[in-house]
Parts: structure tokens; sequence; C-alpha cells
């Protein structure tokens, strides 16, 4: 998989390179044939605040909120199963950049499309900066695996840049746009600060003790609770779809999963074949 990215480092200087030395070894996560995740040396200029701790749900929901238009149609720019795969990776290289690493990402998937449809790559550059997680598209749909299985030669990858906007055009909910290619996610809203209460839903203040009155010590019993009127019976819930009452339908999925393991054992279908496979059985459950 070092072919994938081995043009990146171009035009950067060796000083560059140098500051971008992990703390870690570790600067590549392979998720399949053609997806990957690296650490390469930031663009000169950047301002980094790496090593960063972007956890996977944060990533999840940025990432998982950014649309494209395909032929027309809205859609998101990542398959959900495809983010299962991608945000483990993205977290973890977060954790092991310096300040001189841009985190790069190449995610090729089908997307639920179905086993025999084409697979398109997703290509983008990922930073922390001013506190927020910068995202930079370059490739929204790049169609390259069927040229490359017939003449075995890859495109030069490009994975978007600070200083030149691409064509890609990135629309999200979650995020803010920098530039129609570059989304800007706000990390520490992102990250499980506390929720604020719905309005009318905030505890009422005690009421003073009317004057005169002493305060009930603290350790004094509390009042009886009046008994509470008898709650009327719920309804009975819903009976179960037939499939999940009926064994037989799991065994014949269990079954479904161990023939795709054994003919992937074999080397008779592909691990992206593999994987999509599985999950359209999965979700079946």
């Amino acid at each position: 998989m070092d072919f994938l990215f081995g043009s990146s480092d171009k035009g950067n200087s060796q000083a560059t390179q140098e500051q971008a030395a992990p703390a870690s070894s570790r600067r590549e996560w392979t998720l399949g044939e053609f997806s990957k995740v690296k650490l390469d040396a930031a663009e000169p200029g950047a301002a980094n605040q790496h090593p960063a701790n972007v956890p996977q749900d944060v990533l999840t929901q940025s990432l998982g909120s950014i649309t494209i238009s395909v032929k027309g149609q809205n859609e998101p720019l990542f398959h959900p199963e495809e983010l299962k795969d991608v945000v483990w990776a993205l977290s973890s290289a977060f954790k092991h950049a310096s300040p001189g690493h841009d985190v790069l990402l190449l995610s090729t998937s089908k997307r639920g499309a179905g086993i025999f449809s084409t697979a398109y790559g997703v290509t983008a550059r990922l930073f922390v900066q001013d506190g927020r997680l910068q995202v930079i598209v370059h490739d929204t749909r790049l169609d390259f695996v069927d040229a490359y299985r017939g003449s075995r030669i890859l495109p030069d990858f490009k994975f978007g840049s600070r200083a030149s906007a691409g064509t890609a055009q990135l629309t999200s909910s979650a995020g803010a746009a920098r530039r129609p290619d570059w989304l800007s996610f706000p990390l520490s809203q992102q990250a499980g600060n506390p929720v604020a209460a719905p309005a009318g839903a905030a505890a009422t203040p005690a009421a003073p003790p009317a004057p005169g009155v002493a305060p009930a010590p603290a350790n004094a019993a509390p009042a009886p609770v009046p008994a509470a009127t008898p709650a009327v019976p719920a309804a009975a819930p819903a009976p179960a779809p037939a499939a999940s009452r009926d064994g037989r339908f799991y065994e014949e999925q269990e079954q479904r999963l161990r023939t795709l393991k054994r003919l992937r054992d074999q080397n008779l279908i592909s691990e992206e074949e593999y994987q999509q496979k599985r999950r359209e059985i999965l979700q079946t459950l």
C-alpha cells in the first residue's frame, strides 16, 4: 500500500519532514485494498495542534454530516458502514501525529450500491487547528479501481490543500464552510460538553420559608408521600416480526456468514467483497 501515498511528500522541505518525525513509529493504518490513513509531512505554514484527542464519535458525527451532489441527488460523502472502518484509524492517527503532520485519507467503497457495483474513492486532508477539526476534500467520487485492474497504473492521488481550492462542493449541518471544499467542525461542542436543559426543564428553586417559621432541620424525616394513583396498564407490545420469532431465520444468516468466510479464506472473493457482503447480511438481523 505504500505506493498509494508515495508522491504526497513532494515539494516539502527537509526541515518540514524532520519536524514530522512521529513520537511513535506508527504512521499508516490500512483499511482495505484501496483504503488507507497515513501521517504525512504537513503543508508549509501549517499550525497544527497535534497530537490531538479526536474521539471516534466526534469523527462519526462530523464526517457523517458531510453531503455532496451526485448526478443531481444529495447523498452523504461517506456511507455509515464505511465510516465505521475509517473513524478508528483517523482517531488513532491524530493521537500519533506531531505538529508537523497532516492526516491523509483515501477511502474506497461501493457505499451500499451492491457487491458487483463500482467502488469510488474519497481523498481528504485532515488536521486540528484553532481547536477545530479541519477537513479538506479533493475527490468525492474518484473512479480509478477498474482502470487500475486493467493497467496496473494508479492515479496521482491528491488530498486537498490549504493553499488552493479544489473542485469538491461540500455541505454540512454540523460544520462551517471555509471554502466549498473545506469544512471546519467545533470539537469542543461535539466532544460531550454538557447540553443546556430545555426551557422549563430546570428545577424550580425552593420557596423561602414563611416569616417566623424556622426551616426544617437537615435530618428531619421526609413528609409522607400521598399514595400514587394506580397506573393504567400499558398496552401490550406489538408482536415481534415473524422473522425475529423464527430461530431458523438466524440459523440461515449464520450459515450465510460461514459460507462467506469460507469463500474469503479460499481467496475466491476479495477482502472488500467479503466485508461488503458481510455488512449486507448483518443489516438483515
